[in-house]
């Protein structure tokens, strides 16, 4: 027996997945630092080891493909069409953080991801 994960942890488990799921065939806005990364209706969302992967159709009727890392923290406002995926550093709740090297090159770290639709 294996006692390494508690039995309610899961390791396929989507952060803010309960909110996507009803999201799926709506209009989408990725935006980071008050700026539109991507836009589309939202297709598909899958976790992929650290990534969560999303499929998007453009505005232009083509399907793009992108990933996301998974957030330290997600604060959801389900009902306004918003969710929130926190990459700062602050979120974590950690006291002790090892040296974080001067060039970072995600254009994620220690910033907020937007998701908003529009229902």
């Amino acid at each position: 027996m294996n006692t390494a994960f508690p039995s309610n942890i899961s390791l396929d488990h989507i952060p803010g997945e309960q909110y996507l799921i009803p999201w799926l065939q709506s209009q989408s806005t990725f935006t980071v630092g008050g700026k539109i990364i991507k836009k589309g209706r939202l297709l598909l969302f899958r976790r992929v080891h650290y990534y969560i992967q999303i499929a998007i159709l453009t505005d232009k009727n083509t399907r793009e493909n992108f990933e996301i890392p998974i957030p330290f923290k997600v604060e959801s406002h389900g009902d306004e069409g918003l969710l929130y995926f926190d990459y700062r550093i602050s979120s974590l709740n950690i006291e002790n953080i090892p040296p974080i090297p001067s060039k970072i090159s995600s254009s994620y770290f220690n910033k907020i991801l937007e998701i908003s639709v529009v229902k």
